[in-house]
């Protein structure tokens, strides 16, 4: 991680507040209220994702977020999740025992109805349905703990329908898009676990052999070292997880593959191969960050709240020295503004000015609390050199230049 400064091992929801990211409701344990810097937060990594998602050929979706329980029965999700669902209904439907609906705990059951809704043939796959779908899962209250287990929990969850011929280089492809991924984020320590057959899982020891034998073929293609995790695969297929180690150096699963010969034909999934025929796509079901929530628990800790500077809420603040230095630091903010767009691959910078009356030294001691990437100062001197004295994050060094060579030096990435 971000070797070029201590890191400060806090817990997350200790950072949470300390940022102004988040915060919890004891009266709704699992759930969590998000302030603008953390939403801030929460979509860049969102769009960022997305982006690199369209660009693999992707298509983004939304299904509903509540699901009948038949559908749940058909695709062995009721029985292996019941003790975890939070079901839906009225108060005489609860008392009868006649709920039929509940919040969805996971979002395959609703892609493949999205994908039962036309006929596509062998051509049209792979097909690559992305969703960063809500999904609702009742953890129990020892289980809850901050960010890292929540009761409602986003997944940047997928589904690749496919052939079995295409099954390889679609997992060899994942596996090198969740490194690239990783990397993006300063995570190194990256552990691999492939996980077998459980007892209770749905499918045929035919489909459970191809899968396992498939995960297998991609790990070793791809020369990664993993240790097997033997009968904690999920109930339709194998997996590949994926674990980062945080600042404490404790280990987290995020990122997973998990190859399913088995749903697609519980649902009805059809496609027509060369010859005419109706057959079951096999299905890939992944998971990049896994949990955005958890995936943002693990990035603070890990960086001690000071994320890479294209992802922090606020890339630079402006310190006038005192009242009279309003108006240029209002001036320097503008024109931060407006020549980025002039600096090849830099975007806009967002920008605050601390016009509290409080010192100097105080204002960088607070803005070094926010772990913001440069601070900039701007007094008399500065005022009538027309440039900013600028700090950058973990260094004690102040550096007088001109607006235009800061920007060649800014890093947003």
């Amino acid at each position: 991680m971000n070797n070029d400064q201590d890191i400060d091992p806090k817990d997350h929801k200790e950072l949470g507040r300390e940022l102004e990211l988040f915060s919890f409701n004891r009266n709704v344990p699992g759930t969590v209220y998000w302030w603008p810097k953390g939403t801030l937060i929460f979509d860049l990594i969102v769009s960022d994702l997305k982006k690199r998602l369209t660009e693999d050929g992707y298509q983004d979706l939304k299904t509903a977020p509540i699901i009948d329980t038949e559908t749940l029965k058909k695709s062995g999700h009721f029985d292996n999740y019941r003790e975890k669902l939070f079901f839906t209904g009225n108060e005489k439907e609860m008392k009868e025992e006649k709920v039929s609906w509940c919040l969805k705990p996971m979002s395959c059951p609703g892609s493949i109805k999205i994908f039962n809704e036309q006929m596509h043939s062998y051509k049209d796959l792979p097909l690559k349905f992305s969703e960063f779908g809500t999904v609702y899962r009742f953890e129990q209250p020892g289980e809850v703990n901050g960010l890292l287990r929540t009761r409602v929990i986003t997944q940047d969850d997928a589904h690749i329908y496919c052939h079995e011929d295409q099954i390889e280089a679609e997992l060899v492809e994942l596996i090198d898009f969740i490194h690239v991924t990783y990397t993006r984020y300063g995570f190194k320590d990256i552990r691999v676990e492939l996980s077998t057959r459980p007892e209770k899982s749905i499918g045929t020891d035919e489909q459970w052999q191809k899968a396992e034998s498939g995960l297998k073929k991609a790990l070793d293609e791809k020369k990664i070292d993993y240790t097997e995790n033997k009968g904690d695969g999920a109930f339709y297929g194998p997996k590949i997880d994926f674990h980062v180690k945080d600042s404490q150096e404790r280990s987290w699963q995020m990122g997973t593959i998990q190859l399913d010969f088995a749903m697609a034909e519980r649902l009805g999934a059809n496609y027509i191969d060369e010859k005419g025929q109706k057959k079951h796509p096999v299905i890939i079901h992944r998971a990049i960050l896994g949990s955005v929530e958890r995936f943002v628990a693990v990035l603070l800790e890990s960086t001690g709240g000071a994320l890479p500077t294209w992802l922090s809420p606020v890339q630079a603040i402006i310190l006038p020295v005192s009242e009279k230095h309003f108006d240029y630091a209002k001036k320097v903010t503008t024109m931060l503004s407006s020549q980025t767009g002039r600096v090849p691959d830099l975007g806009s910078i967002r920008v605050e000015i601390d016009e509290r009356n409080e010192s100097v030294g105080r204002k960088i001691r607070d803005a070094e609390i926010q772990k913001i990437p440069y601070i900039v100062v701007v007094g008399d001197k500065e005022e009538k050199d027309q440039n900013i004295t600028v700090r950058t994050r973990g260094s004690k060094d102040l550096k007088a230049q001109k607006i235009e060579d800061f920007l060649k030096e800014l890093k947003l990435d």
